[in-house]
């Protein structure tokens, strides 16, 4: 057998038993060199040594006798057998070259392990497996360590073999994981697991193997700011510093994620630090954020860093020291004016700023901003909360249909934002503020809501709708800035998540048109019609909006190039050829273009029914009688291949016409085509009383009673085209025989009828052991009134009472037993003759002082009885003076009074 220097994972993953080469006498082929060591092979190690690198071992000349490539016969026990794993053999083949003694005393093996010991008889010191690894010279190598290495490499190779297998199929199970996930890509491209988990192999291997699946990443989420920081990054990481700067420019003016934008600022202070500009640089990457997400909530941390930053720069001479105070200042009185989270922290900062720059002016500047941070404050903890429910980050992904729970819950949550910004809870008289913080929340609700195209439409109405303010207030600049604010999010819109939405289309080109900008309209409008942008199935409402649109801005030859260019279009419907031929009646007043348009249409749209509607619609408000019946005629005919129940429309329209212009011989042949068309059909199954119904109804005026159609099975649900036996017949119901009906009737009789009120009635709850006071009867317990039910969950749980408890019996009792005096005499209260309390509080000891008194004073101290009870409202108090002054002529004594002891 020829024994190639393969490495012993190659060696286990050829599963290549070594105790079966060893059991065996054959010639080998010895090598001139043995890899040694760990990472030698493609396949990640699991062991400790995973990171060092493979040592080859040179095999000394002595055990090649033959030199490079010669043979050499072995016996079976030159190897180690596997019951003898830890002691060299007891004999070797004793060659020319090869040592003359060799017993396996001379070596001591503690164990398989690498970093065991082994210990060589005439070596005073240990070697340690692991340090043996580092082979020294060809000549000072001895072949009892050569022999050992290979023993050790075989006791390797068998301790790594199940441990590597396992890794194997851990391996191949994440290689298909990944496999799958590009095939659920290939049919749902919006599945953020698979994406995840493409995301997170992407992230472990270099950028240029991962920068084409970035792209497609960006391409597909292209306002999550998450995914594009993760490509961002990467790209730092292999520092293609460049690419960074091409990335920023594409995402960063679009994308106002607040991560994203830290990002940036990192980026710029790690790599501009070292250009002699780089302060200048700083500045102004800060104030280019702060202006465009200063006001996002969780902006602290840039507001901050900057304050940092500017105290950091040094200033030389006064001058240079005021100005660097007043950059300082200003950021700090912009940033506690701004709802942020931390916005206590940033105060704080600001006020020891200011007293370390002068105490006196200082406390004045903290006194004069303290009422409006304490608004801010008041409005960041109502912000804070708002912002909560809101997931930032999530990607932009087509809305379920249902929408799902969480869908509906970030719906909701960033309309409430939204609304609740526009509300202008700071109490602002900067409308200019406000307007910037509205839009900054419509942008960042788009970023994961961008598949809603009422939020688009909204931000672009917001922003036309505050450039007209500022244009009445006089202020163009403003105007026009708004004005392009809104082109720009419309144009945004049509580039990504509304490409074939045609709403936000017609709205961008109407916009465009009001702007006097009608190319850019009709580019909007070219754009949206052509296949290989838009991805539109049916751009039929598009066309007819087109031909509007040309009508309007070069006049109704323009509109007629696009309607021939609708012709050519394969994917356009019949409605084009409606909308044409009605433009061409209104504004041309030309009966016979509309009349060549409709005789067109009806070529290529001879069978559909919706066409020939329309056409018969037309031609009857002209008052071309003729032409109509011809036109009946003609789509009736047995050469037109309608179907038969097609056609039922068409026949009620053709009764409709007959019963308004024609007399009545020709309407009852119309019926009588019309019964037979039924009869055909065998859906009338002895009801033609419901033909008749059509024939004579009018509008929503019916020939009888609504109990008498439902009796008749007629169902007024239909259009205004066609009649109810005609739809329930085109949409294949079947037909109702007398019983349904009878009891269809019986059951909407009995819904008219008056029924018993059993909200009060007791449900049968039978209980073993009713609680006191729950009223139980046979049939269960006794339900408490409405009253008393909202009471009693008012009141606190019976367990939350300790007592004292009240027997109820011997109360009820006492009270039943009690006799009333039919006068009343006070009562005087003593403890060991002691008074204390005078149950006449009409007439109590302070009363009889001042009886004769009326002065507020008295008043005041007839209010506390001795306990120190709360005083008495004004009147008690006025009804406690009218009655002494009506006992004060009385002079009654009531010192005589009884005392209880």
């Amino acid at each position: 057998m020829n024994h190639s220097p393969d490495d012993p994972d190659d060696l286990v993953r050829k599963k290549i038993d070594l105790n079966h080469i060893t059991n065996m006498s054959y010639q080998m082929h010895v090598p001139d060199s043995i890899t040694v060591g760990p990472t030698r092979s493609t396949i990640p190690r699991l062991d400790q040594d995973s990171d060092r690198a493979p040592i080859r071992m040179e095999v000394p000349e002595r055990l090649r006798p033959g030199g490079n490539g010669s043979m050499v016969m072995l016996n079976d026990t030159d190897f180690f057998t596997n019951g003898e794993s830890n002691h060299l053999s007891d004999s070797f083949i004793q060659q020319p070259s090869l040592p003359s003694t060799l017993h396996p005393k001379d070596i001591e093996t503690a164990s398989d392990d690498d970093y065991t010991s082994v210990d060589i008889k005439g070596n005073s010191q240990p070697v340690h497996i692991a340090d043996s690894w580092h082979i020294e010279s060809f000549n000072s190598t001895d072949d009892k360590n050569v022999l050992n290495k290979i023993q050790l490499l075989q006791n390797r190779v068998q301790q790594m073999e199940p441990q590597m297998s396992t890794y194997m199929r851990e391996d191949l199970t994440r290689n298909e994981k990944i496999q799958q996930a590009h095939r659920i890509l290939n049919e749902n491209k919006y599945s953020l697991d698979a994406w995840a988990l493409l995301t997170q192999d992407a992230q472990e291997r270099k950028i240029v193997e991962s920068r084409q699946f970035y792209e497609s990443l960006v391409t597909q989420f292209p306002t999550c700011g998450k995914f594009w920081k993760i490509y961002v990054e990467a790209e730092m990481k292999g520092r293609n510093y460049e690419k960074v700067e091409k990335l920023f420019q594409r995402c960063l003016i679009k994308v106002l994620n607040i991560d994203l934008w830290k990002c940036y600022l990192n980026y710029v202070r790690d790599t501009k630090s070292i250009l002699p500009t780089f302060r200048e640089k700083m500045v102004q990457a800060y104030d280019f954020a702060l202006e465009k997400i200063g006001m996002d909530v969780y902006s602290y941390t840039i507001w901050n860093d900057y304050v940092t930053f500017l105290k950091s720069v040094e200033a030389v001479g006064p001058y240079a020291e005021n100005q660097k105070i007043a950059a300082v200042r200003k950021v700090y009185q912009k940033g506690i004016m701004t709802p942020i989270v931390s916005v206590d922290l940033l105060w704080k900062d600001y006020c020891a700023f200011e007293m370390s720059v002068n105490p006196t002016l200082g406390k004045s500047i903290i006194e004069s901003r303290s009422r409006d941070f304490l608004n801010v404050k008041r409005v960041t903890k109502e912000l804070e909360i708002l912002t909560r429910a809101l997931d930032r980050n999530s990607p932009c992904v087509p809305p379920t249909t249902p929408q799902s729970t969480e869908e509906i819950k970030q719906l909701a949550a960033w309309r409430k934002l939204i609304t609740w910004e526009r509300s202008n809870r700071l109490k602002t008289e900067d409308a200019l503020l406000v307007t910037r913080r509205v839009v900054l929340a419509y942008e960042q609700c788009l970023l994961c809501l961008g598949y809603y195209p009422d939020l688009w439409y909204e931000v672009c109405a917001y922003l036309e709708q505050t450039s007209r303010l500022y244009s009445e207030r006089g202020d163009a600049h403003l105007a026009k800035r708004f004005l392009d604010e809104a082109s720009t999010l419309y144009e945004r819109a049509t580039q990504t998540y509304m490409r074939s939405n045609m709403l936000i289309h017609f709205a961008y080109a109407d916009f465009e048109e009001y702007r006097l900008n009608v190319d850019k309209a009709r580019a909007i409008y070219n754009r949206l019609l052509s296949p290989d942008e838009s991805n539109m199935k049916d751009p039929t409402l598009a066309y007819i909006q087109a031909m509007r649109f040309e009508r309007r801005a070069d006049g109704i030859k323009a509109a007629r190039a696009v309607f021939k260019r609708a012709r050519e279009d394969p994917r356009v419907n019949h409605q084009v050829y409606v909308a044409a031929a009605l433009m061409e009646y209104y504004c041309t007043k030309d009966n016979n273009i509309a009349f060549n348009i409709f005789n067109l249409g009806l070529k290529k749209y001879g069978q559909n029914v919706d066409y020939i509607l329309a056409y018969v619609d037309y031609m009857t408000h002209l008052n071309e009688d003729h032409n109509a019946r011809v036109l009946f005629e003609r789509v009736l005919s047995p050469d037109n291949a309608i179907p038969k129940q097609s056609q039922l429309p068409i026949w009620y329209e053709f009764l409709k016409f007959e019963s308004q212009v024609g007399d009545l011989q020709s309407i009852k042949k119309v019926e009588k085509r019309r019964f037979n068309t039924y009869s055909e059909l065998n859906d009338l199954e002895g009801r033609e009383t419901l033909l008749i119904v059509d024939q004579y109804k009018f509008l929503n005026l019916l020939p009888c009673s609504t109990d008498e159609l439902k009796l008749l099975g007629y169902k007024d649900t239909l259009s205004t085209n066609s009649s109810s036996i005609t739809s329930s017949i085109a949409n294949g119901s079947p037909a109702m025989n007398s019983t349904t009906l009878l009891e269809q009737a019986a059951r909407d009789r009995r819904a008219h009828l008056s029924r018993p009120d059993i909200k009060h009635l007791m449900p049968y709850r039978p209980t073993r052991n009713p609680l006191p006071g729950s009223h139980p009867t046979p049939g269960g317990i006794f339900p408490l009134p409405e009253t008393a039910m909202y009471l009693v969950n008012g009141l606190p749980p019976a367990r939350n009472f300790e007592g004292p408890f009240v027997i109820i019996d011997k109360l009820m009792e006492y009270v039943a037993n009690v006799v009333i005096p039919d006068n009343f005499e006070p009562v005087r209260i003593s403890v060991q003759g002691e008074f204390i309390r005078d149950l006449d509080s009409n007439n109590s000891q302070q009363g009889r002082k001042t009886e004769h008194a009326d002065s507020d004073d008295e008043d005041q101290n007839s209010q506390t009885n001795l306990n120190g009870r709360a005083t008495m409202n004004i009147y008690q108090q006025r009804q406690q003076k009218r009655a002494r002054l009506a006992t004060a002529g009385s002079n009654l004594d009531y010192t005589s009074s009884p005392v209880l002891t």
